[in-house]
């Protein structure tokens, strides 16, 4: 019997057969054997998937090839299996594991636990069903680290991080933030802007990069720079370290050479993948995703393009009566009081559609997951906001758009979108509903440039190595930044991975009228007057560009100093949107949503930051004054809110939520973020929180 044949035994709807049944296992033992180990285990998997339709006498020899294929997660009546299995199965626990009792390896989880065990450095490329990250959770509780740090992408992320290592709280004290005091033993996870701005611990024991593919600028975006200046950083430690990633085939030579690294390539997936291809027309193409959706039922990722586009596609399935849900009446309600009536977000949500993209807050956007992943909301539309930075137990995904913002994407991202579907011990097959070409199999090779020099290492990157690690190309490439005379090199080097030609570009704006602008930039208080911040903003728009929430240097100072009157008031920013611009209530909620967390929290404090070393260096020179501009910074990035009030927005505390617990939290007292942690886990919720404010206070603490 052929793998199609087999797989097509395993898959009738009208049960096995006996013969049948033990022909396909029969068949699955002989491909693996004489042909394909990767596909035997896929029919392996397929197989669990209809285990209880398998007649008992053939479930003995289903389990020897569960075990004979390495997917001993998938393993049951263990103690009534053979000795040697049961050994076999043993010998894939974790060392010292206490926190769960059935964690268990499958046989290339077991290989790369044992080799970092050993002290090797390890780069691991895998599916995304693999469990790369249960490998680290298994390494820092079975090795005695005084100090790990994991570094992973998106600030989402971050906090799914610190959740799932919470059991570990007993052993290292867990720290999100540069202000957080350190503890005997200390496990540090982070953001790569957020280690960079800390400072690398020079007395790092261990790290992990997560999607170490950021690296290599052709597959990430301008912060790839940032994160090859904080692995530099990190490998001066001289620590062991542990870098993942999905679907890389090889590292450039030069990259791994110098990183002394064991490369690990596997396919070694956990669930099965069917693939379907939809052929629609852009007349037809509402109908047939509704189709599409009601056919695959719960579970389900709705792939798109771009937020506007997500609130297409929730109006296509809202008005063709795809949804159901249940338990969401309370969130619909509160994002609808708490943001707009009208935004269609709510209206999606009340009828278990949910929406997830970069423009949510972080807080909402990981509710939106939990509902979700809780099977109360049936569906998620989604961007490659989620793709890239968050974990979720979707069965089913439907790739609706080929495109992220405007570009078609690559083999390389379509693979990660299509590896979303499926989760181990959660579900053996996931779907994949595909309504438009998948781009052509290509491999890839992922270049380090901190590492090569290649041309792909960016000014920003280079200049950050010591002169004696220079290559005579790279030297030659920096030669204008370093002889020219406008800002120092020691300022461009100390504004880590930002754009050195706009660097230039602010430093000679400031030094073409130096007393106009130190007149800009000398406030009287830490707290510019509204005129400052609209001429500083000609100079901050240098270094931030234009964005959809931010089109000109006007719409920056105007914006910026709207913030600091309404004091962090989403709702208020809204309605000034619809009143002053008459903009539909879409447009305003998310347009502010974006500037919000976009903006106000990460480019506009990063660029004050930046703004103020650089007019320090060029104005003091002239002998001009100019401010310290990071109080001001610090404020924008806390929406002029009480301190520490924004941040709660990482640990699934909404803003309104925090401005309504404000005074019982005591945040206005609270003298740093460990404090205002404590008094949260020892917190009784207020009584006037709504069922929603209640969950989300609730899960917070939980997770802490």
């Amino acid at each position: 019997m052929s793998y199609d044949a087999a797989r097509a035994v395993i898959a009738r709807r009208d049960g096995f057969a006996a013969d049948k049944a033990f022909d396909a296992l029969a068949a699955i033992g002989r491909h693996g054997a004489f042909v394909d180990r990767h596909d035997a285990r896929d029919l392996v998997i397929r197989a669990l998937d209809r285990w209880d339709e398998f007649p008992a006498d053939a479930r003995g020899l289903l389990q020897a090839l569960v075990r004979e294929y390495g997917l001993f997660p998938y393993l049951s009546d263990v103690v009534g299996l053979p000795l040697a299995d049961r050994l076999a199965y043993e010998a894939h626990r974790p060392v010292g594991w206490t926190f769960r009792e059935d964690l268990v390896f499958h046989s290339e989880q077991a290989m790369v636990y044992e080799r970092l065990l050993d002290g090797q450095n390890v780069v691991l490329s895998a599916p995304t069903s693999f469990g790369k990250s249960l490998v680290i959770d298994a390494v820092l509780a079975a090795r005695d680290f005084s100090n790990a740090a994991v570094i992973v992408p998106t600030l989402a992320l971050m906090d799914e991080t610190r959740r799932r290592l919470a059991h570990l709280r007993d052993r290292y004290k867990i720290i999100t933030h540069g202000t957080q005091d350190r503890g005997q033993r200390n496990l540090w996870v982070m953001t790569q802007e957020r280690m960079l701005e800390m400072g690398v611990p020079s007395e790092l024991d261990f790290f992990v990069v997560d999607e170490f593919y950021k690296l290599d600028p052709s597959h990430s975006d301008e912060r790839s720079a940032q994160l090859n200046i904080l692995l530099w950083r990190l490998l001066e430690t001289g620590a062991q370290f542990y870098l993942l990633g999905p679907n890389i085939t090889a590292m450039t030579g030069a990259s791994l050479e110098r990183l002394r690294a064991t490369f690990v390539s596997t396919g070694f997936s956990t669930v099965a993948t069917d693939i379907e291809r939809i052929h629609s027309r852009k007349e037809t193409l509402p109908d047939d995703l509704a189709a599409a959706c009601r056919e695959v039922g719960p579970g389900t990722l709705i792939f798109c393009s771009s937020p506007k586009r997500t609130r297409v596609v929730a109006n296509w399935l809202l008005h063709r009566g795809v949804g159901g849900g249940r338990d969401v009446g309370y969130a619909a309600d509160w994002i609808a009081d708490t943001y707009h009536p009208e935004w269609t977000v709510p209206r999606a949500v009340r009828h278990g559609i949910g929406i997830h993209h970069g423009r949510l807050p972080r807080a909402l956007g990981h509710h939106m997951v939990r509902l979700f992943d809780e099977g109360r909301l049936p569906y998620l539309i989604v961007t490659s906001t989620l793709i890239e930075g968050v974990n979720t137990a979707a069965k089913n995904v439907v790739i609706l758009d080929n495109k992220i913002a405007n570009k078609k994407y690559d083999y390389f991202t379509f693979s990660n979108i299509r590896g979303r579907s499926g989760r181990m011990l959660r579900h053996f097959v996931g779907r994949v509903i595909v309504f438009n070409p998948a781009p052509s199999a290509a491999d890839l090779e992922v270049d380090v440039p901190v590492l090569s020099q290649s041309e792909e290492a960016s000014p920003e990157v280079l200049i950050q190595l010591p002169e004696e690690e220079l290559s005579p190309a790279s030297r030659e490439r920096l030669r204008p930044y370093v002889q020219q005379r406008v800002v120092s090199v020691e300022t461009l080097r100390k504004n880590k991975g930002v754009s050195l030609e706009r660097q230039l570009d602010v430093g000679r704006e400031l030094d073409s009228d130096p007393a106009r602008w130190a007149r800009v930039l000398s406030w009287r208080t830490p707290m510019p007057e509204a005129s400052d911040v609209r001429a500083a903003s000609h100079l901050l728009f240098k270094l931030t560009g234009a964005g959809p929430a931010v089109k000109t240097p006007d719409q920056l100072g105007g914006r910026l100093n709207i913030l600091r009157r309404n004091r962090g008031d989403t709702q208020a920013l809204i309605e000034n949107q619809i009143s002053r611009f008459g903009s539909e209530p879409d447009e305003a909620v998310e347009d502010t949503l974006d500037f919000l967390r976009n903006w106000a929290q990460f480019k506009i404090p990063a660029a004050l930051t930046t703004l103020g070393s650089i007019a320090s260096d060029v104005l003091r020179r002239s002998g001009m004054p100019s401010s310290d501009t990071s109080v001001f910074a610090g404020q924008v990035e806390n929406l002029f809110l009480s301190p520490f009030a924004s941040v709660l927005e990482e640990y699934g505390i909404p803003v309104p939520l925090t401005m309504k617990i404000e005074a019982s939290l005591g945040i206005r007292s609270a003298t740093s973020l460990d404090d205002i942690l404590d008094r949260l886990r020892s917190m009784r919720a207020p009584a006037d929180l709504t069922p929603f404010e209640l969950e989300m206070f609730e899960e917070a603490r939980a997770g802490l």
